[in-house]
C-alpha cells in the first residue's frame, strides 16, 4: 500500500510540474521540494524537470549562482534515478545542461553554491562523451574538466609531476585544436553554439601549458 501511495504522489507531482512547465512557470517548479528517492522514471523525471527549471532561470540571469547549483544537483539526481529513455536526444540535452551547470559552479568565487568538486564535471563529461562520442559538446566539456583538474595541480607542480601533467595538457590541446580545424572546413552540428567556448578553452589550455613550463 505504501508503494502505491508513493507512486501516486510522484505521478501527481509530476503532472503538476508538467502543467507549470507548459506555462513557462519555472520559478514555481524550482521552489518545490521533491521527496522521492527511489529509482524510477517518474521520480527521475521530477528531479530532471526541476533541474531544467533551475537551469532556465540561471540562463535568464535570475540568481545564476544559486540556480546553476540547483540545476546541477537536481539534474545529477534525475539522471541517476531515471531508468529508461524514450528519446536519446532528451537525455543528451539534460547531460549537456548538467555539464554547463557544473562549469558555471566552478566559476563561482563565493564557493557557497554547491560543492565545487572537479570530479563532478569529469564524471558528467565522461557520461556525455559515452552518449555522444566526439561530439562538439562532449569534447568541449571533457577537455574543460581535465583542464580544471590540472589547474588544481599547477601550484604544487614539480619535476616528478610535470611530465604527466604536460602529456595530459598536450593531449587535450591537440584534441581541441583538431576539432577547431575540422570545423573550419565543414561546420559540424552544435559548432555555432560552442565556437566561442572553444576559442576560450584553447587559450586557457595554452596558458596552462605555459604555467606548467611544458616543452
Amino acid at each position: 500500500m505504501l508503494i502505491l501511495v508513493f507512486f501516486g504522489c510522484t505521478s501527481l507531482q509530476l503532472s503538476q510540474f508538467q502543467q507549470h512547465a507548459a506555462r513557462g512557470d519555472h520559478e514555481w517548479i524550482a521552489a518545490q521540494t521533491i521527496t522521492c528517492r527511489r529509482p524510477s522514471d517518474g521520480c527521475g523525471q521530477l528531479h530532471l524537470t526541476k533541474g531544467d527549471a533551475c537551469f532556465r532561470l540561471a540562463k535568464l540571469g535570475r540568481e545564476p549562482a544559486f540556480n546553476f547549483a540547483c540545476a546541477a544537483d537536481e539534474l545529477e539526481k534525475g539522471l541517476a534515478l531515471k531508468k529508461s529513455w524514450d528519446a536519446a536526444g532528451l537525455q543528451l540535452r539534460y547531460r549537456e545542461n548538467l555539464c554547463e551547470s557544473l562549469i558555471n559552479i566552478s566559476g563561482d568565487p563565493s564557493g557557497k553554491t554547491a560543492e565545487q568538486d572537479p570530479s563532478r564535471l569529469l564524471d558528467a563529461a565522461k557520461a556525455l562523451y559515452q552518449l555522444a562520442p566526439e561530439s562538439i559538446p562532449a569534447v568541449y566539456y571533457l577537455a574543460s574538466a581535465r583542464l580544471m583538474e590540472i589547474e588544481a595541480l599547477l601550484g604544487e607542480i614539480n619535476a616528478a609531476t610535470r611530465v604527466p601533467i604536460c602529456i595530459r595538457l598536450k593531449r587535450s590541446v591537440n584534441r581541441v585544436l583538431s576539432v577547431m580545424e575540422n570545423a573550419r572546413g565543414d561546420t559540424p552540428p552544435d559548432w555555432d553554439r560552442f565556437a566561442d567556448n572553444y576559442q576560450r578553452l584553447a587559450f586557457d589550455l595554452g596558458a596552462a601549458l605555459q604555467a606548467a613550463e611544458c616543452r
